[in-house]
C-alpha cells in the first residue's frame, strides 16, 4: 500500500511539472518579445529625447541607461539581476527567473533559483545533480554560466543561457500548428544529438532519467541540448549508484523507474526515454498514451501507466501509426520500450555500449 501511495504522489507531480513545464516554455518565447520590444523603445527614447528638451528650452538630462532596465526581484551577488518569474516547477524545488548579467543587460539568460536549499535536503541534492551534470561541456548539454549561493538570500542558484527557438515540444507543436510535418530525417539528426549527449554524461559516469520533449531544447536552428538534470544519477558498470528513487515523467519514465522490475535505473532507462522520444516525435503521441486512453476513456496519471505496463500492454508500433517511419526503425523503436531493460539492446552486450550501438543503428541508413 505504502508503494502505491508513493506512487500516485508523485504521479500529481509529475502531472503538475508537465503542466507547468509548458506554461514555461511558451512564457520564454513571449517574454523574450517583450524584452527585445521595450529595448527597442528605449532605444529610440533616448535617441529622440535630448532633441525635444533642446526645442523645448529643458535642460538636457543624460537619457535612463538600459543597464537600468527593468525593476528587479532580487539580484544575486551583486552580478546577476533577477527581474521577471518564469515559473516554478510542481515540486517547488527551484523557482526560473528571466534575468541578466549587470555587466551586459542586453543578453537575457536563466537563473533557476533553489530557495531555502540549505534547510532542505533534496532541493541541495537537486541542486547539486544539476551543477555535476551541466558542467560536462558538451554542446548537446546545457550549460551553466554560473552557480554559487547568494551571500543575502542564502539562495542557491544556477544561471543557464535562455536557448532559443526553445524546446522541442514547443517547437513540435508550432511546426503543428503551421502545418508543417516533423520530417523523419530532422527527427533522425535529433536523436542522434540526443544520444551523443547522453553518451558523452555515461562516459562520465552520468544518467539522465528524465528525457522528454520539455527537457529537449533547441539551440539555434540545428543544435540539440538536453536541459534539466535534476534527477540525474550516477552510475557504475552500467547501474545507479543513487540511494534516491527517481520516479519520473508520465508517459517517458522507464519501467525500472515507476518500480515495474526490480532492476536499477541505468544508461537503458536512458535508452527507454530515447525510445519514447523517438516515438513522440514520429507519430505525435507518447508511448502507451493512445492504449491508456482507449482503456481508461480519460488522460491517465502515472499510476495507470505502471498497471499498464505490470500487464504486459505495449504501445503500437511506431510504423504502424505512421506509414512513412521505416519498418526496421519501428522494430527498433519497440525494442527500445522493452519493459525488460536487458532486452532493449542485443543479447550479451554490455548496457555501457548501448548508446552507441543505437547512434550506428539510426546512422546505418534508416531515413
Amino acid at each position: 500500500m505504502l508503494g502505491e501511495a508513493q506512487i500516485q504522489a508523485a504521479a500529481i507531480l509529475a502531472q503538475a511539472r508537465t503542466d507547468a513545464e509548458q506554461i514555461v516554455a511558451s512564457a520564454q518565447i513571449i517574454a523574450l518579445t517583450q524584452i527585445i520590444a521595450s529595448a527597442e523603445l528605449q532605444r529610440t527614447q533616448s535617441r529622440h529625447l535630448p532633441r525635444r528638451q533642446a526645442q523645448a528650452g529643458q535642460v538636457t538630462q543624460p537619457a535612463p541607461a538600459l543597464a537600468d532596465g527593468p525593476v528587479p526581484i532580487m539580484v544575486l551577488n551583486g552580478r546577476w539581476r533577477i527581474y521577471a518569474p518564469l515559473n516554478a516547477d510542481a515540486s517547488a524545488i527551484a523557482a526560473l527567473y528571466q534575468a541578466y548579467e549587470l555587466a551586459d543587460p542586453t543578453t537575457t539568460v536563466v537563473a533557476k533559483v533553489f530557495h531555502q536549499a540549505t534547510s532542505d535536503p533534496e532541493r541541495f541534492r537537486t541542486f547539486l545533480r544539476e551543477v555535476r551534470s551541466m558542467r560536462l561541456h558538451h554542446r548537446h548539454i546545457g550549460q551553466i554560466l554560473d552557480s554559487g549561493q547568494d551571500r543575502r538570500s542564502q539562495a542557491v542558484y544556477l544561471i543557464s543561457p535562455l536557448y532559443q527557438p526553445g524546446s522541442l515540444h514547443l517547437h513540435f507543436h508550432l511546426q503543428q500548428r503551421a502545418g508543417a510535418g516533423v520530417s523523419l530525417k530532422w527527427s533522425l539528426q535529433v536523436l542522434d544529438q540526443v544520444l551523443a549527449g547522453l553518451q558523452a554524461a555515461a562516459a562520465s559516469g552520468i544518467i539522465h532519467l528524465d528525457i522528454k520533449p520539455q527537457n529537449i531544447v533547441l539551440d539555434g536552428p540545428a543544435n540539440i541540448r538536453i536541459i534539466d538534470w535534476g534527477m540525474s544519477q550516477l552510475h557504475q558498470a552500467g547501474k545507479s549508484v543513487s540511494t534516491v528513487s527517481p520516479g519520473g515523467t508520465k508517459w517517458f519514465a522507464s519501467p525500472e523507474q515507476l518500480g515495474v522490475t526490480g532492476a536499477a535505473p541505468s544508461t537503458l532507462s536512458d535508452l527507454y526515454g530515447v525510445g519514447a522520444l523517438a516515438y513522440w516525435l514520429l507519430t505525435g503521441l507518447a508511448p502507451l498514451r493512445r492504449e491508456l486512453e482507449t482503456a481508461v476513456g480519460t488522460d491517465a496519471d502515472l499510476l495507470q501507466v505502471r498497471h499498464l505496463m505490470q500487464a504486459g500492454t505495449r504501445p503500437e508500433r511506431a510504423d504502424h501509426l505512421n506509414p512513412d517511419v521505416p519498418e526496421q526503425l519501428g522494430r527498433l523503436i519497440d525494442q527500445w520500450l522493452s519493459y525488460t531493460p536487458t532486452d532493449r539492446i542485443p543479447r550479451g552486450m554490455d548496457p555501457s555500449a548501448a548508446l552507441g550501438w543505437v547512434r550506428t543503428a539510426l546512422q546505418g541508413g534508416l531515413g
